[in-house]
């Protein structure tokens, strides 16, 4: 009830404000590499109360965003040493022969 009536109220403020997700997400990948501007970020917040796909690539970029900096420190446990056997290695060169 509360989400519908929200909803109803919200949209019309978004097309008023033209706060469209083409506008929205490259404030959003700036606002997890640096601070934005109060206005900003105030519309990005509106819009992604509004909109499930800004809010989905919002958690995708927050991921990517944590991964990336564990890759890049060297003490993560996320930097193996990912390696192939051999028999792998001839086995994989095998299958992308074949494929061409």
């Amino acid at each position: 009830m509360l989400k519908v009536f929200l909803s109803k109220l919200m949209n019309p403020l978004m097309q008023l404000m033209h706060i469209t997700c083409k506008d929205t997400s490259p404030v959003i990948s700036e606002m997890l590499d640096q601070p934005v501007s109060s206005a900003k970020y105030w519309r990005a917040r509106i819009h992604l109360a509004m909109c499930g796909v800004c809010r989905y690539y919002k958690t995708q970029l927050e991921i990517l965003t944590r991964v990336t900096h564990e890759l890049a420190d060297e003490d993560s446990p996320a930097k193996m040493d990912v390696s192939l056997s051999p028999e792998s290695k001839a086995q994989l060169k095998k299958v992308l022969k074949s494929q061409q």
